[in-house]
């Protein structure tokens, strides 16, 4: 009698990979455009962070200067929206505006070229970036309400153009580091207080000190780019969830899945679908801090209390109305202890993306472990660290200020 073998030889990873080829060579245009996508998306944010530009401070300053705009002076903000979205597009496809900036007399842009160091050719993006804030800044100028916030806005850019690109170079090695640290240190106060403002000064200007600032910037960017994606991805799902226990059901057990597999499994699949370097360590970093964002969007709307909802539907309320105006507001703050935790998990995954090339502080950990180099490796966690206190106490200062959490409190 010939023995049968058992238990039978199951090929799980054989099917694995094959599962995997055939993805591959089916959707390669999805995998390419999505690695692009996400390599373009790190590189600007972490070259924001480690050289921010003056057309980039401009544009940041047009938006906060236009977010309350939206309720008093909509129409003419549309336009100018509208107007600026077109220069940018022909620029991008074209490249007319630059082409028609620079048929200009020069004398016009002198000023930007010995400012800014820039060639003798001007930077479209640059001068419609300024057109943009120059147009919402008389926008805003001309609304009573926001009159103020324009002037204090205007008057602190020009401040940073002065003391980055004229006073600082003339001071120190390292100008824009100082501006970033300023920046983000003025951030952390508006937020959540003087006390952490204060810790960001010191503890961003500690990992500048220790010559880690570029790599802490290219980190975080991975984390923002990778926390900012799974929480687009799990909050829809997670209300889908709440809404329909047949979804919930089937998404639970591939959360637990998602929850329990190590870190490092989710790296081999991200390495073959998108070769080595920082787009791997990103979807991984997504996949793995997903969970908390669905678990705590679902919970947070399941436990809006019941008479809430159908008081709401008793007016007339449709579903929409119903989820946009009673349950998500509501839920607002476990949905924000979920946004944290996705933070933190970024972060701790964005380290172990490291070792395939990800870049930051990851791989100076990793080269920390791999030399025996204990300095290197206490450096570089150290400034891990500084990022997650950061980053923790800003989500959570955040949570605390919505109006259901003063609520709360106020019981």
């Amino acid at each position: 009698m010939t023995p049968v073998d058992f238990p039978p030889n199951i090929p799980l990873g054989d099917w694995f990979e094959a599962g995997n080829q055939w993805l591959k060579s089916n959707f390669s245009w999805f995998f390419d455009a999505l690695g692009a996508f996400i390599r373009w998306s790190v590189n600007n944010l972490s070259g924001f962070f480690i050289d921010p530009g003056a057309g980039q401070l401009a544009f940041i300053a047009a938006i906060l200067i236009a977010v309350p705009l939206v309720r008093t002076r909509r129409t003419p903000l549309v336009v100018i929206v509208a107007a600026v979205s077109l220069l940018y597009i022909l620029e991008a496809q074209f490249s007319l505006v630059g082409e028609l900036i620079n048929q200009l007399p020069a004398f016009l842009f002198l000023w930007a070229i010995n400012l800014f160091d820039l060639p003798m050719r001007v930077d479209a993006y640059f001068c419609i970036s300024l057109v943009f804030f120059v147009a919402v800044a008389v926008l805003g100028a001309l609304d009573k309400g926001t009159r103020m916030r324009t002037a204090t806005i205007t008057g602190g850019w020009v401040a940073l153009l002065l003391l980055g690109w004229l006073v600082l170079p003339m001071m120190i090695t390292n100008p824009m580091a100082v501006i970033m640290i300023v920046l983000l240190s003025l951030l952390a106060t508006s937020i959540a207080g003087w006390r952490l403002g204060v810790f960001g000064l010191i503890a961003l200007t500690l990992v500048a000190s220790v010559d880690q600032w570029t790599n802490a910037m290219d980190t975080l960017g991975l984390v923002l780019v990778a926390s900012l994606v799974a929480v687009l991805v799990a909050i829809p799902i997670g209300v889908l969830a709440a809404y329909n226990s047949m979804v919930s059901k089937i998404v639970k057990p591939i959360l637990d899945l998602m929850q329990t597999l190590p870190a490092f499994v989710y790296l081999i699949p991200a390495i073959f679908f998108f070769s080595i370097g920082s787009v791997p360590g990103v979807v991984a970093t997504i996949v793995f801090a997903m969970p908390p964002g669905v678990r705590l969007t679902e919970l947070g709307i399941r436990q809006i209390d019941k008479e809430l909802v159908e008081a709401g539907e008793a007016f007339g309320a449709p579903t929409r109305k119903v989820l946009t105006g009673i349950q998500l507001p509501l839920a607002v703050p476990t949905i924000m202890a979920g946004v944290n935790q996705v933070i933190m998990l970024s972060l701790s995954m964005v380290v172990i993306a490291g070792m395939v090339g990800a870049g930051g502080l990851g791989n100076q950990v990793y080269q920390g472990i791999s030399r025996n180099d204990g300095a290197l490796g206490f450096e570089s966690g150290i400034a891990v660290v500084i990022l997650a206190i950061f980053l923790d106490r800003m989500t959570a200062a955040i949570t605390r200020s919505t109006p259901q959490a003063r609520a709360e409190r106020a019981r």
